[in-house]
């Protein structure tokens, strides 16, 4: 049992400083950067506008590990619709700043409140996110009604999630949790995405794009730190809020989705009876870059 354990330790030592010979910085991977970066309150935050300036204002918020680029195929549709987009990093991912300590509701929603503000936009907007960005979406859509237009949800996280045994070891167990999700987390995280069935060349870029961006120190303790603390709430609650102040919802999901499951349908269905609901066919949690056509026909139909 002593050699077992002996020969454990020796392993995982040797994870972790694999790991962090392989770790990039933020500063490199900012070399070759486009769009652009605001100073907030907790850090920088990289963002990019697109479409016309007089345009319907679209806030495009991403998911737990894929940055913003996640909407790069969705957004030539999108424009065309007359929407002027709005994507940024959040903070711990992309090309925006490693912010360490808990990543919170309010950590999130601050973030939001501040880039909107830096943009000095000061009317509705649609807000559209994406798995963990829609938890971030609905936040704020609570947060201020009055400055939301439309809440879409795409694949959104804050009923059910299927992230793994690994996730559910690392968030429950703080010493223990840190140590298996910097060390193992990247690799099952590389192997999920290598094979997932093909999805078309979009999906492939994101994929090849995301495993460099695990790379860049800080990434993977900010994933670990939103599933420990904005991921574990639900949002039901939050849900039955949206559906009192009338605001108009839809809510867009992949038939196939083994992150979200499909059920979430039925979950949201109960507390906002009014939301829109769309299914994809054929598409799984990547749905944003593997179908965008379908995800924006849906989104064009809904206004």
């Amino acid at each position: 049992m002593i050699w077992l354990l002996l020969l454990l330790a020796i392993g995982l030592l040797g994870g972790w400083l694999l790991a962090q010979s392989t770790q990039t910085s933020l500063a490199d991977a900012r070399e070759t950067a486009t769009g652009q970066f605001v100073q907030l309150s907790d850090g920088q935050t990289h963002f990019a506008w697109y479409g016309p300036e007089d345009g319907r204002v679209m806030v495009c918020i991403h998911g737990l590990s894929s940055p913003s680029y996640v909407w790069d195929a969705m957004i030539p549709h999108l424009t065309a619709q007359g929407f002027r987009v709005l994507t940024y990093d959040l903070y711990g991912r992309g090309l925006s700043d490693r912010v360490p300590g808990p990543q919170t509701r309010e950590f999130f929603m601050r973030q939001l409140r501040d880039l909107l503000a830096s943009q000095g936009i000061d009317r509705p907007v649609t807000l559209c996110g994406y798995s963990m960005g829609g938890r971030i979406a609905t936040a704020r859509a609570v947060e201020a009604p009055d400055q939301v237009s439309q809440l879409i949800l795409i694949a959104s996280a804050g009923f059910q999630a299927e992230l793994g045994t690994l996730a559910s070891i690392t968030t429950r167990y703080p010493i223990l949790g840190d140590w298996l999700h910097a060390v193992l987390g990247p690799i099952l995280m590389n192997w999920d995405m290598a094979r997932a069935k093909p999805a078309g060349a979009a999906a492939d870029e994101v994929a090849r794009r995301v495993q460099a961006d695990l790379r860049i120190d800080g990434s993977m303790a900010a994933i670990l730190s939103s599933m420990r603390n904005l991921l574990s709430e639900e949002a039901a609650e939050d849900h039955t809020l949206i559906a009192k102040s009338g605001l108009p919802v839809l809510a867009i999901w992949a038939a196939e989705d083994d992150v979200i499951p499909i059920t979430s349908m039925g979950l949201l269905a109960r507390n906002n009876r009014a939301a829109q609901q769309v299914q994809i066919e054929g598409a799984d949690h990547r749905l944003p870059y593997s179908h965008p056509e379908a995800v924006a026909e849906a989104i064009e139909n809904s206004l």
